[in-house]
This record gives C-alpha cells, structure tokens and sequence, in this order.
C-alpha cells in the first residue's frame, strides 16, 4: 500500500511529515556502523523512516538502544541529553537511560514538553552549539500527541524556496501545525532523511548516519476485537430530554446500544462491552466510563446520543458525528464511516464530522467518537427517535461503519437442518418413525431388521452393523 507523503509549508520551508497512529503502527530504531538509513529502512521493510541520532564517523553519540543493543558513546555535551524512547507500544520522550525499554534514540534540544517550548531550557542543559540552536537548516524531528500518536518531521532547507527552519520555528509548527504536545530535534542538516514507500522523499545527499528510526504498520490477526459502547447520559441526567418531556434521551441512546451490540454479535472476534448502566438505576458518571474503557484495553469507543438544540423546540435538525480535537487518524476514519452510514440509512440532514474535545473522546486512549443521531428538540426528529424502526437503523448504521473501518468480518451463516418425520411399515404395520435430515432418509434399522424376525449384532469399536438370521 502506497502512502501520502503528508507536506506543509511554513516560514518559507517545505516539511513533510507522518502521523504514526500508535495503534496501527510499531515504531523501533534499527542500525549499522557506517550504513545509510534509507538502507536500514529497506532491509528492515519499513513503511517510514527518518534519520534521529547524532552521530560521528560509525558511532552514534549518546545514549541509545538500538535492536537490543546499547550504544553508549557519551561525550561531555552528550551526558545530559534525552532520548525518544518506546515500551511496549507507548512512546515517550524523557531519560531512557536505566529504564527497560524497546529502543531508544537520542536527540537534542527537546522542542516541547506538555505544549510549551523549552529550548532555551533543554539548549542549557544539552550544551546544544549555537549554530544548531539560532541557524536555518533541513531539521529531523520527532513529536508525540496528546492520544499517544506519534508524528515524524522532516524540514527542506538551505535551497532555492526553501530557507530551513530555526528550532523555534520547528517547535511551533509542531504544537501548533501538528498537534503535538511533546517534541525532540534530532540531527538535521545534510542528515535529515525522511523514507517512505521504499524510497527517500525529500531532497537530500544521504549520510551514512548508522542508525533509522522505523515504523511498520502492524499485522492484523484474528485477535478479538474490543468495542465499547456507550449509551450517553443516564435516565435522569438534566436537561437530556424532549422539550415536553415525552422521551428522555437515555431512552434511546440505550435501545440503540443493545441493537448494535446484536448487531456486532454477527461479526467474527468480537466482544462488546457497556459503560453504562443499562438497567437505568444510575447516571454512570463520565470519568467512570473512560476508566472502564481504558481498563479494559479497549480497541474502540463509540458513544451514541440524541442531540438537542436548548430546551425548547427549534428547526435545528439532522446528524453529526464528533472525533476529539487531536483525533487518530482511525478515529477520523471511523467518523466519517459512520457518518455516512447514518445519513444513508436515515435521510436526515448531514452535518458533517467535527472535532469537539468531549470528555469520553478527549480522555479515551482508542479510537473514539460520538454520534449525535437526531434532535430531541426538532419535533419532526423527536418523533422519529422514539420509533423502534429509527432505533434499528441508526444502530446498523453504526455497526457497518465500525465492521468498514475495521474490516470485520461476518460469521460463516449455519444452514437450518430441516428434519422431516419418516413412517416406516413392515408388511402393513407401522414399527418405527424415521426422519430426512438435509436430504437423507434415516430409518431405525434394529426395528426394521427384527421386523423381518432376523437380528442386529453392532461392533462399537469397527463401528460396524452385521444383520443375522
């Protein structure tokens, strides 16, 4: 599979950039003294690569770990400095050193930590040289969003039309272009390579810098897939209800669960669970719903409600479906699957995917979205969102987006064994009921054969019948 190569254009520079969803992607370094990265990425079939560590002749400077291996050559400037590190499928940027960890890639200076800048900090600390810290280069980088994401940047620079970028200017496009909330410089300069579908995308004299920081697409298994559903609100929740109070909105956010959770019991290697309370004696509380969620290790979260325009009836009408602000790229795709689905099977008004940092979608560490699928407060939807018929498609709506984005597949369907009565008679007299079963005729062949006053004998273990006289 091909994949866009993602560009933006900022203080007159070309930078390319990956967003690596942690779900979907394993991020590792890989290495060789003396081999280019584009290389390394080849041999080890990556899907992305970008250069990371700084290096020296065939050493790498600082603290890594790479394929196992850990690769210590500090120098005085290098002590200090932080690492890009992975474990277990979580990324974090921080001191590696001491820890067990997958992998680790040292980079200087940290751009980012927790959405502010802190270069001048990290520059201190690291010892960074003044002409990586105020000039314009290529840049390599490595950031990670609030959801755990990861995103790899590569920057032109030092070319006609393209300046480079300063790492103030890279800080900022990260946090403010990209979403991320912490990020590192790696070795940039004639150094940054950025590698994607077997080859090397920006304009760079390649170094053989040793080392490549990877990313493969993981392997889909029959593993069981997670879902969660949850039916927003709670039946006495304030204010979630038709204007006269004919229907209360968790009336339908929970008939609409169970129906897609039928509806995706159809579905090979999955397992769904509630966070709600479907017996509706309480209001499940927010945070509750994300812990249960999260605990589980949940594949995907998707929270169903009825919309409302204020408590009173307006025109407002039709269906949306909301990602958080700093949403996976799964999470968008099942947004917009979903979407679609609802406004096929319903033909209400279509407003679109949005991004709104609702708390189950914001603080759920899956892919997350919340369906709003018709106003409680629009008199001709309200009407609609209490018939079982609306229920029923709005619920396999949501079911065929999430087995389209997921690629679930359908449980093999087990033909019904028909089985009809059979009458057998021996010289006039009824002795035994037989029966056909899928097209064979089956009768009892000890009451047939003592019929005719001869005898069976059965050998259980040739599993044979022998018919005496």
């Amino acid at each position: 599979m091909t994949l866009p190569v993602n560009k933006l254009r900022a203080y007159n520079t070309d930078i390319r950039y990956f967003i690596l969803p942690a779900a979907e992607y394993a991020i590792s370094a890989v290495g060789r003294g003396g081999a280019k990265p584009s290389v390394l990425a080849r041999e080890a079939n990556a899907d992305v690569a970008i250069n990371f560590p700084y290096f020296g002749g065939s050493a790498l400077y600082g603290y890594n770990i790479v394929k196992g291996s850990v690769s210590n050559t500090e120098i005085p400037k290098t002590e200090k400095r932080t690492e890009f590190y992975g474990v277990g499928g979580k990324y974090t940027i921080g001191d590696a050193e001491g820890r067990a960890v997958d992998f680790a890639v040292q980079g200087s200076p940290v751009l980012l930590r927790n959405k502010a800048i802190v270069i001048a900090e990290s520059v201190a600390n690291d010892q960074t040289g003044a002409d990586i810290v105020n000039g314009r280069a290529q840049r390599t980088a490595v950031g990670i969003r609030a959801n755990g994401d990861v995103v790899f940047v590569v920057a032109d620079g030092r070319e006609l039309n393209n300046d480079g970028l300063t790492l103030t200017e890279l800080a900022t496009v990260m946090r403010d272009k990209l979403a991320c909330v912490d990020a590192i410089n790696g070795d940039g300069g004639g150094s940054s390579m950025l590698y994607a579908n077997g080859a090397i995308v920006n304009n760079v004299d390649e170094r053989a810098t040793g080392c490549a920081l990877i990313a493969k697409k993981k392997v889909v298994s029959n593993v069981t897939k997670k879902i969660v559903i949850d039916a927003g609100h709670g039946p006495n929740t304030a204010g979630k209800r038709c204007p006269d109070d004919s229907m209360r909105e968790f009336a339908f956010n929970s008939v609409v669960a169970r129906y897609v959770r039928d509806g995706l019991a159809a579905y090979e290697n999955v397992v769904t669970k509630f966070t709600h309370d479907d017996t509706g004696s309480r209001d499940v509380p927010l945070e509750e719903r994300v812990k249960v969620a999260n605990d589980w290790g949940a594949d995907v979260f998707v929270s169903i409600h009825a919309n409302a325009a204020g408590d009173t009836w307006s025109t407002a009408a039709g269906i949306e479906t909301f990602t958080s602000k700093v949403a996976s790229a799964t999470s968008g795709k099942l947004a917009a699957a979903v979407q679609k689905a609802l406004i096929s099977a319903t033909g209400r008004k279509d407003r679109g995917v949005k991004a709104e940092d609702f708390y189950v979608v914001a603080k759920t560490k899956m892919p997350a979205i919340l369906a709003e699928c018709g106003f409680m407060s629009n008199a001709e939807e309200a009407a609609l969102l209490k018939t079982d018929a609306y229920r029923k498609k709005v619920a396999a709506a949501i079911v065929s987006g999430i087995a389209e984005v997921f690629a679930l597949k359908k449980k093999a369907e087990v033909a019904p064994v028909s089985t009809d009565k059979v009458t057998v008679i021996v010289n006039g007299k009824k002795i035994a009921d037989g029966k056909i079963e899928a097209g064979v005729t089956y009768v009892p062949v000890r009451a047939v054969t003592e019929a005719f006053g001869a005898s069976v004998a059965w050998d259980g273990a040739s599993k044979t019948v022998t018919i005496l006289k």
